[in-house]
Order: structure tokens, then C-alpha cells, then sequence
């Protein structure tokens, strides 16, 4: 009878684990399915919500706000360039120095013919900066400014380049034009 009895409380236990494992995943779901359909789930759902919406809005104001400081920061380049363009391209002031290199270069001396062209590179060079380098897009004589340009560089790396009063007169001229074009002078 304890054989018996033993078998028997042990299909007991038996039947008692296998009914509580087979009731053990619909609880989960019963508990799942009750926790989303719940007072608590939709609270915290609206907290998270809540939470969204006012980070949402700092955010925007703070992209508004950086929107609105870099047009401004814009807006003070911009006529920070323009004065800067206003007081480097006096064309009085740019004529006088013109003067001064056409100067250089009736001179006879080819030492002065090779300082003509180093001042009209350092000009041209200057007004690029100031202007901008998309100038270079309203220029009708690229092909010549970088001539011009290597000439310039011979010229400085070599200190007996020879150069001819009409070369270094072609040279000059190829700035004019471009400074020219740029309405500088």
C-alpha cells in the first residue's frame, strides 16, 4: 500500500505541476494583456508623452533660437565685408598705387621691372582676399593671371631670372585686366 500510495500522491503533485505550467503562460498573457489595458499603463503613457512634448518644444525653440543668432552672424559679415571692401578699394588709393608701379616700369632698371610685377601680384593677390575668391569666377583672363603668376614665382625662386621691359609690361597689364574685372580699378 505505501507503493501504491506514494504512486498515487505523486500523480497527484504530478497533475498539480503540469496544471500550474499549463496555467502558467495564459497568466503571463492574462497579465500583459491587463497591465496595457490598465489605469497604470495609460498613465505612464501620458507621462512619456508629456516628457516627449516638452522636450520636443525645447528643442525647437532651441533650433529657432540657433537659427535666428547664426542669420545674425551673417548679417555682421556680411557688412564687415562690405566696409572692408569700402576701405580697400578706394579707387584713388588703387590708382595711386597703379601709378606707382607704371612708375616702376618706365624706370629702364629691371630690377624695378621685376618689383612691378611682385607689387601688382601682391595687389591683385590682396584684393582676391578681401573680395572673396569666388571673384575669380568674373575673371576674363585666368589662363593669363596664372601665367602671370608662375612669371612672378621664376622671379622670386630665381634671383637671375632675366625679364625685358615689355614682358614684365605684358605681366603688369595681365593684373590690370583682372583688377579691371574686378572693378577695382
Amino acid at each position: 500500500m505505501n507503493k501504491s500510495l506514494a504512486s498515487n500522491s505523486l500523480l497527484k503533485i504530478e497533475s498539480i505541476v503540469l496544471a500550474q505550467v499549463g496555467d502558467f503562460f495564459p497568466d503571463i498573457w492574462k497579465k500583459v494583456f491587463n497591465f496595457f489595458t490598465s489605469y497604470h499603463y495609460r498613465e505612464l503613457i501620458f507621462a512619456l508623452k508629456t516628457i516627449s512634448l516638452v522636450i520636443s518644444l525645447i528643442l525647437g525653440v532651441l533650433i529657432v533660437f540657433l537659427l535666428i543668432k547664426m542669420n545674425i552672424k551673417a548679417r555682421v559679415r556680411g557688412s564687415i565685408s562690405k566696409v572692408k571692401k569700402s576701405i580697400s578699394f578706394n579707387k584713388s588709393r588703387m590708382t595711386k598705387k597703379w601709378a606707382k608701379i607704371e612708375k616702376k616700369l618706365g624706370s629702364g632698371v629691371e630690377a624695378n621691372y621685376k618689383l612691378a610685377i611682385l607689387e601688382a601680384d601682391k595687389i591683385f593677390n590682396e584684393t582676391l582676399k578681401v573680395i572673396g575668391y569666388e571673384a575669380q569666377i568674373r575673371l576674363t583672363n585666368t589662363e593669363e593671371i596664372k601665367k602671370a603668376g608662375k612669371i612672378k614665382n621664376n622671379i622670386i625662386e630665381d634671383s637671375k631670372f632675366d625679364i625685358t621691359e615689355s614682358d614684365a609690361r605684358t605681366m603688369v597689364a595681365v593684373y590690370k585686366k583682372g583688377l579691371e574685372d574686378l572693378d577695382v580699378i
